[in-house]
């Protein structure tokens, strides 16, 4: 059987591309990104984050193992919980075979939705649902699909990005760690913080999409800054594009196995 007609069993929902199109440079940059995204072995000091930590909330996430079929997650449901348990937001899917997602508040009112396109260069899309209809209300995203980084851009021009870093101190006492970091104006306001005390029980540390600690600066909200929620709807993306890359990855260890 060739790799152009391998059909992986149990595939509800299609990877987000067709790994025969890839250049042998993509599927290097592809597995790089998978290996490297979901390592996160340290707990990060506040005093380590470059920011006035303010509010946090617990993303309730498991993600996927290393080592599965390449089917998509079986939850529909992701919560965001208040530091005390109760749940401040949730990220709803319509259906196992789609990541297009709606967050919603405590209440149940509809804040973001976020739709998915198959195929590389074919960006996620965001539009704020509480605020009215146009594209005022959209927020765009731009990156590389293989690329570990996710910028997005707001009507009025401002960007923020999220990014991984892994960085001496992280860790507290001189130890490096990894952390998912939001930046925006060049100055650091938000990180997700994944490590043996905060990630999302029934995860690993190389399970890819599993939650954490999401830790919001006291600028989040303000006036140059971005609304909580839509930290939340971008950090979420970034746990699902995680996911993405695992099982792009997890298709091409299957297409590898068969053809040999």
């Amino acid at each position: 059987m060739s790799t152009a007609t391998l059909t992986p069993p149990q595939l509800d929902e299609k990877p987000p591309v067709d790994i025969n199109i890839l250049s042998d440079q993509e599927k290097k940059e592809l597995i790089t990104a998978d290996a490297v995204s979901v390592l996160s072995g340290a707990t990060i000091d506040a005093s380590e984050l470059s920011f006035t930590p303010a509010k946090s909330y617990h993303i309730n996430a498991k993600g996927i193992p290393v080592l599965r079929l390449p089917s998509p997650p079986s939850e529909l449901v992701t919560t965001i919980n208040n530091f005390d348990g109760t749940v401040a937001y949730q990220s709803i899917r319509e259906k196992r075979s789609s990541g297009n997602c709606v967050l919603t508040d405590a209440e149940s009112h509809a804040l973001i939705a976020t739709q998915y396109f198959f195929g590389p260069g074919k960006d996620p899309v965001l539009r704020r649902l509480d605020s009215g209809e146009g594209e005022d209300n959209v927020i765009k995203t731009v990156s590389k699909w293989t690329s570990r980084a996710q910028k997005f851009s707001l009507h009025d021009g401002r960007t923020f990005e999220w990014e991984y870093k892994k960085e001496k101190g992280f860790g507290g006492q001189g130890k490096k760690g990894t952390a998912l970091v939001l930046t925006m104006n060049g100055s650091r306001i938000a990180a997700l913080i994944r490590n043996d005390g905060t990630r999302t029980p029934g995860s690993k540390s190389c399970s890819a999409g599993n939650g954490g600690e999401l830790v919001l600066g006291d600028t989040v909200g303000g006036k140059e800054a971005i609304s909580e929620e839509l930290v939340i709807a971008t950090v979420l993306l970034m746990l699902k594009k995680e996911i993405d890359r695992r099982r792009t990855v997890q298709v091409m260890m299957i297409a590898s196995a068969v053809s040999a």
